[in-house]
């Protein structure tokens, strides 16, 4: 059993420590706060409730083992980025609270690497900052436009800085870049270790986990598996992207995947071709998502996203000839084509949760006393711990800057996808668009505008 999560990606392969389940839940009980997913959101919610009131009794529950899902295999880039946050910051009554939330978020990346540090959480992380790096003439004016968007919102320098070409080859040398932006609030980890030692953290802790306790129903205060069952005032769901598999939850999360890989480790002379100073993560401008860091070991992870399958089907197995990875290797060798005729060691996937507004939630109903956390559209990394102490302050009604945020209980967070079919066609659409509008920028050709325009109408 060990050696099948090993197999999950090139973190999971990596992580240090056994990879064994815990013993499962094989009996009724009760706790104060029941919490489903042992994931970031799931782990870090039981830590920041434990750190406010140590006596909470906490049962952690979890389908696979903790850091199974995306939480254990994602690019690793802990970033103060939130998905759709444009819409809050273009809406006059949201303004202000959007404004804080963003500040908020700058603070948990440092937060991160002071905890992991302060728990000896080993996930190898360094704050060098991400680079978005534009390698077309279309993708350099969006980003100057980006940069001005950031500046009228009062975020300066130390945010979000432009690079000029001459500055940006002095960092990181990627074919054709013409420019970009170094954004300072990220850092790049080793994300199954974070997850993997988060978990021992919180156990230590007093949080009871139980591995292979895939929750079967959710009701009135009780949540019930096939081994047993948890009965708790508290219940909050932290499945992200499998949320599909709980009753009544399947059209307001639903998985989109990420596909990633990872090379060998580099060369001296590798390593000077691609011009690595530090270990920057970095993606380009292109619509259909890029995103690498240089690992602590000196290899490239690099993926794109993402995949939707028919009927919000979790894909749970992965094969290193899907061309979905023919893909990602491929972007990857037009970011450093000297990197060419490299190896490539692991290929992997996994499902990261997308909501109907394409917004992540914290979301806490204290008369039911049930609450739920997602929606990161796979930035999640810096955002579950965010979103675990704002869920943490709902439910000890802790009044917080945290809680006064555009994201806790917004109207649409139970918003639904639409049936099937209209919602793959939806989504595999919106997806093709994408790759249209990005060849279109690569060959500056007179079609642009039509192809985002159409695009723009199908994403509203």
């Amino acid at each position: 059993m060990t050696e099948h999560y090993r197999k999950l990606s090139f973190w999971h392969a990596s992580v240090p420590g056994p990879l064994a389940p815990r013993p499962a839940l094989q009996t009724e009980r009760d706790a104060d706060v029941a919490i489903v997913g042992a994931g970031y959101t799931g782990l870090w919610t039981a830590y920041h409730l434990k750190k406010q009131r140590p006596d909470l009794d906490i049962a952690l529950l979890e389908a696979e083992i903790a850091g199974y899902g995306a939480s254990g295999r994602n690019g690793g880039w802990c970033s103060a980025f939130l998905s759709g946050i444009d819409k809050w910051l273009d809406s006059p009554q949201q303004r202000d609270s959007a404004i804080r939330l963003q500040k908020l978020m700058f603070e948990t990346v440092r937060k991160i690497g002071e905890t992991s540090t302060k728990e000896s959480i080993d996930c190898h992380f360094e704050q060098s900052g991400a680079v978005e790096i534009a390698v077309n003439s279309a993708q350099l004016d969006h980003m100057r436009e980006e940069i001005d968007y950031r500046r009228a919102a009062g975020f300066g320098e130390a945010d979000y800085r432009w690079l000029e070409r001459d500055e940006l080859d002095s960092m990181l040398h990627v074919d054709q870049a013409k420019g970009g932006i170094l954004m300072s609030h990220c850092a790049a980890i080793h994300p199954a270790r974070l997850a993997r030692g988060l978990a021992e953290v919180v156990e230590r802790m007093g949080v009871r986990l139980y591995d292979q306790s895939a929750v079967l129903e959710v009701s009135d205060r009780q949540v019930t598996t096939a081994g047993g069952a948890i009965r708790a005032p508290v219940i909050l769901l932290a499945t992200e992207g499998y949320s599909g598999s709980l009753p009544g939850r399947k059209d307001r999360l639903i998985p989109v995947h990420s596909m990633m890989v990872c090379t060998e480790p580099l060369s001296a002379e590798q390593l000077a071709a691609t011009g690595f100073q530090k270990r920057f993560a970095f993606g380009n401008g292109d619509r259909v998502v890029t995103y690498g860091q240089l690992t602590a070991d000196q290899r490239i992870a690099f993926g794109c996203r993402g995949t939707y399958h028919f009927g919000a089907r979790v894909q749970t197995a992965f094969h290193e000839q899907d061309v979905d990875f023919e893909l990602v290797r491929n972007t990857l060798l037009r970011f450093f084509p000297g990197l060419k005729g490299i190896g490539f060691t692991h290929a992997w996937g996994c499902a990261m949760g997308v909501s109907r507004s394409l917004q992540p939630s914290v979301c806490f109903d204290p008369v039911r006393g049930l609450g739920w956390a997602g929606g990161y559209f796979g930035n999640g990394v810096g955002a579950t711990h965010l979103a675990a102490q704002t869920l943490a302050d709902l439910v000890l009604e802790q009044d917080t800057d945290r809680i006064h945020t555009p994201w806790v209980n917004p109207p649409d967070a139970n918003r639904r996808w639409e049936p099937e079919p209209l919602r793959w066609l939806g989504i595999k659409s919106a997806r093709i668009l994408m790759h249209l509008a990005d060849k279109a920028e690569y060959r500056d050709s007179r079609l642009t505008p039509l192809i985002t325009a159409t695009l723009e109408k199908v994403v509203g």
